[in-house]
């Protein structure tokens, strides 16, 4: 069972993404954050196998969060997902330790199979 914690600072978006794993038999969210904070707090309490964190949050930023993430638990996978998209966001996220990204406006789609390859250890590289 993959565990899944997610980090975005619009409700409606937290929603989402939870009725699109529920779908899945074999994924679960355990938590969900508004904020990087948060986010950091709740990945040290929940250990989730994977975190998709948006990447602009008020505060602490996506990225930022994804390195303090991974640097007190490296084997959690981070999968950004961001509707502001270019190749220096792409890379920051990717430097910082995340293991792919997805655009918010393709999520239907590509989110699962995202969260199903960084679960697995391999970089997702979607536009």
């Amino acid at each position: 069972m993959m565990t899944i914690l997610i980090v975005d600072d619009h409700k409606a978006t937290r929603e989402e993404i939870r009725t699109l794993i529920e779908h899945e038999a074999d994924m679960r969210v355990v938590a969900e954050a508004d904020s990087g904070e948060d986010g950091v707090i709740k990945a040290g309490e929940e250990q989730p196998d994977v975190v998709v964190m948006d990447i602009l949050l008020p505060g602490m930023n996506g990225i930022e969060a994804t390195r303090k993430i991974l640097a007190a638990q490296p084997g959690i996978r981070v999968l950004a997902l961001s509707n502001h998209f270019g190749e220096s966001l792409e890379q920051a996220i990717l430097k910082a330790g995340g293991m792919g990204y997805v655009r918010k406006n393709r999520a239907f789609e590509n989110l699962i199979p995202a969260l199903r390859t960084v679960f697995a250890g391999h970089l997702y590289r979607m536009g």
